[in-house]
């Protein structure tokens, strides 16, 4: 069930919905380390996602490598796993412009601020339950190396 794409969209869509009151009471005080400390974690996993595409990379003798290719499961894998590292790259972006938008200004009655942080709640949702799938298959692959 959480293997699937559209599963994980919708999940991190509800939830940062149901977050629009906590974000759009925040103050600018309490936004700069929460937009910092997602883009810090994002950034990390990033790390740990180029870190098993490169061990794919260097493994290319690997009998268990060159079986999955053939069988296409590692081209689905890496594709997964650069479909997560895009994400979480999206999620740093995001978090780091939240850093600069000034705190006053709306449009509609919606702060900015506010919405660019619910975009980006969803977005880290979304990314960090791919990591969490992306690095389980990743796991259970490298177990067999």
């Amino acid at each position: 069930m959480l293997h699937d794409k559209k599963t994980l969209l919708v999940i991190s869509l509800i939830i940062s919905i149901l977050m629009w009151p906590v974000i759009d009471g925040l103050k600018e005080n309490q936004i700069q380390p929460i937009a910092s400390a997602i883009s810090t974690v994002a950034g990390i996993l990033v790390g740990f996602v180029m870190a098993s595409i490169s061990l794919f990379a260097s493994a290319k003798e690997n009998t268990l490598v060159k079986n999955t290719t053939k069988t296409g499961y590692l081209p689905k894998l890496v594709n997964r796993l650069h479909y997560t590292m895009g994400l979480l790259l999206a999620v740093c972006f995001v978090f780091l412009i939240v850093l600069f938008i000034p705190s006053g200004v709306a449009i509609s009655g919606f702060k900015i601020i506010s919405l660019v942080i619910n975009f980006g709640i969803f977005l880290a949702l979304n990314s960090f339950f791919n990591f969490f799938v992306s690095w389980k298959r990743f796991k259970e692959f490298s177990e067999h190396m």
